[in-house]
């Protein structure tokens, strides 16, 4: 009996390890493309570039938040295509040697909090590959409807990303 329920608290927890709050949704998406990692990361390096390989995005305003003493801190106004609203993100790191930014959610229209995603530019031979990933958590959907709205995003950045740079 004392197994049993030893077993039982055991599932439990387990579960609960993977359903219950705070446990992180993840997406990550890839495109190869042929162009040099050097031109993809001039496409899509600039916080603000979405708004040229994005077709969600109509326009992108960037402002610095310099009271950080260390660095300024960059924050972007993404307008929605199909007057969804107003997208505010805020850089949270930057690497120009690996061709890597992070960034946070900080408020909008989409189905998330907790939102940290990162896009990163790797060489591929004489091409490149293009990975975006994030982490967080479902807003007023479910788990699997936030996921399948932020792979849809992903898919279509990407999908434009890969259109701009063979331009």
């Amino acid at each position: 009996m004392k197994r049993a329920v030893v077993r039982l608290i055991g599932f439990l927890v387990a579960l609960t390890a993977h359903t219950g709050p705070g446990f992180a949704l993840e997406v990550s998406r890839s495109v190869e493309i042929q162009t040099s990692s050097a031109a993809v990361w001039a496409l899509v390096g600039d916080f603000c570039a979405i708004e040229k390989w994005h077709s969600m995005v109509e326009s992108c305003t960037l402002s610095n938040d310099d009271s950080d003493e260390v660095r300024a801190v960059a924050t972007r106004s993404l307008v929605a295509a199909g007057n969804l609203g107003t997208i505010v993100e805020v850089e949270t790191s930057r690497n120009e040697k690996t061709m890597t930014y992070s960034y946070a959610y900080v408020r909008g229209p989409l189905p998330v909090k907790a939102y940290n995603a990162t896009i990163a530019v790797h060489p591929n031979g004489s091409g490149s590959i293009v990975t975006w990933t994030s982490t967080f958590d479902a807003a007023g959907m479910t788990d699997a409807e936030a996921k399948a709205d932020i792979e849809g995003v992903y898919e279509q950045g990407l999908a434009g990303i890969a259109k701009e740079a063979s331009r």
